[in-house]
């Protein structure tokens, strides 16, 4: 995929002043009240070097976090250090090879997306694979981690395509990354985001992806729970179809909590079922 032209900007003046204001604010909070691990996790001998990573900024994504991370060692068979970007460590600790990272609460989408870019300074294991705490793993992770670890010698960031915010942008809630091969392509992408310039981290991705950083699956192991059920679906929901089920905001809101918990439970065969569903979710 050829580098594309600079994204038109999706936000007026007044909002990109105002997202930098916000911004900066919050960069000041995090200086004086973040707190951040000392040292890093213990290493899976069947992923050496890898850490996953995720956001979880309240109590909803606490809880979808949590089920994540359940189906991250239950199913995916990976148990080496998962860090946790969040406001409130406290539904995390007792987890074993859990590691947290507290930050300001921000209720600005965009201010927390920059998180993605900052977990660089604080993840010590040199590969980081970025999940979505609304990312259920649903096969063991390791045959996929093969296959993208020879994408990920050749380029410091591996990502899957998605038709968010455009047809053709990159899916920001799945990312493998090489750390120090990636830093001067995630400072160039925060550093976009910062200026307040679009509405979603996507499109900065978008904005200034190119073949020189980026590699991109070519499989099917990233679904989005809306082509399993629903009226849309595509796919047959008797066995996982992929490693990594996106559920997403819109199936929570719009979909029937039962068969959604059904689904995970008895075909994704997740442990731990969140609680977080429904409109007001």
């Amino acid at each position: 995929m050829a580098k594309p032209e600079h994204l038109k900007p999706s936000r007026s003046i007044s909002q990109r002043l105002r997202h930098r204001r916000r911004d900066w604010q919050w960069g000041r909070q995090l200086q004086r009240e973040g707190v951040f691990p000392a040292e890093g996790g213990t290493e899976d001998p069947n992923f050496p070097g890898l850490a996953i990573t995720a956001i979880a900024i309240l109590p909803k994504y606490h809880d979808w976090c949590l089920s994540m991370i359940d189906s991250l060692r239950g199913v995916g068979n990976f148990h080496g250090p998962v860090y946790v970007v969040t406001e409130d460590p406290r539904p995390f600790e007792g987890l074993e090879n859990v590691l947290t990272v507290k930050v300001p609460y921000t209720r600005y989408r965009l201010v927390a997306k920059s998180c993605k870019q900052l977990l660089l300074d604080w993840v010590f294991e040199p590969k980081m694979l970025y999940i979505d705490a609304d990312v259920v793993i649903a096969r063991p992770l390791k045959p996929w981690y093969d296959r993208a670890r020879v994408k990920l010698d050749q380029k410091p960031l591996v990502l899957y395509t998605c038709s968010m915010p455009t047809a053709g942008a990159y899916h920001g809630g799945l990312m493998l990354t090489d750390r120090e091969r990636v830093r001067p392509f995630f400072d160039q992408w925060l550093k976009l985001i910062r200026t307040g310039r679009y509405m979603f981290d996507q499109e900065s991705l978008l904005s200034i992806g190119s073949d020189e950083d980026i590699a991109l699956f070519d499989d099917d192991e990233l679904v989005f729970l809306h082509q399993i059920l629903g009226e849309d679906s595509e796919v047959s929901s008797q066995e996982a179809p992929g490693t990594f089920v996106h559920v997403t905001n819109g199936m929570i809101r719009r979909y029937s909590a039962a068969e959604i918990k059904t689904y995970l439970r008895e075909v994704v065969g997740l442990r731990r079922i969140p609680e977080s569903f429904g409109p007001d979710a």
